[in-house]
């Protein structure tokens, strides 16, 4: 997995650097002519402060180009309304650009394995504005006498961390067990509850009021 990270920023550069100083598998960019001579990875992270008002274009463009490549947008104040709009267009992940590591590496795995990613906050956020009937991955209303009752204890307990917005890191920290063991239970989670991703799944606990 290659990835791109690119800011114009030198306070936020150092912070990336100092998370991924020995990853050669991350690029660090500073400027738009190289940025856009050096599209070669699977996931680009973006600080929208440098596109500002066009960072629509921007990832339309991308999108049109590229298509193979996934963008994160990374931003200093990230808003739900901002966050929508960019999901709209096509983005794999939102996230603040001044996330912990543990984050950053949570977002590549979720989004270079086909899934989106989006900070707790925003995950929460979202939980708030919810009204109505969740849909499932297969375009079919969720079954509102649908339970947790098929998972383990164990992956209800997950399921609830997935829930309060923990990631799969910050959950093998509380839990004391393995990260490969907490995506092993999420990966049967999604199976058993016919979600797509973690979103998903919070979605459906939203309606079960779980």
């Amino acid at each position: 997995m290659q990835v791109i990270l690119f800011t114009q920023s030198s306070a936020l550069n150092n912070i990336w650097r100092g998370y991924f100083t020995d990853n050669n598998n991350i690029k660090f960019i500073h400027n738009r002519k190289e940025f856009f001579s050096h599209l070669d990875a699977d996931i680009v992270g973006i600080d929208i402060d440098i596109f500002k008002d066009n960072i629509d274009d921007t990832i339309k463009s991308i999108n049109d180009k590229y298509p193979n490549i996934k963008i994160l947008i990374l931003s200093n104040r990230p808003k739900i309304d901002e966050g929508k709009r960019l999901l709209a267009l096509g983005i794999k992940g939102y996230a603040n650009s001044h996330m912990r590591k543990m984050h950053f590496e949570d977002a590549f795995e979720t989004i270079s394995n086909g899934n989106i990613w989006l900070y707790p906050e925003f995950i929460q956020a979202m939980i708030g504005e919810l009204t109505g009937s969740y849909i499932n991955s297969e375009g079919e209303k969720a079954d509102k006498k649908a339970d947790l009752s098929e998972l383990s204890s164990r992956e209800r307990e997950i399921a609830n961390l997935i829930y309060q917005g923990l990631t799969n890191n910050e959950i093998s920290e509380k839990t004391g067990i393995t990260l490969r063991t907490v995506k092993a239970h999420t990966t049967s989670i999604y199976s058993k509850l016919n979600v797509k991703d973690r979103i998903g799944l919070v979605l459906l606990m939203k309606q079960l009021d779980v």
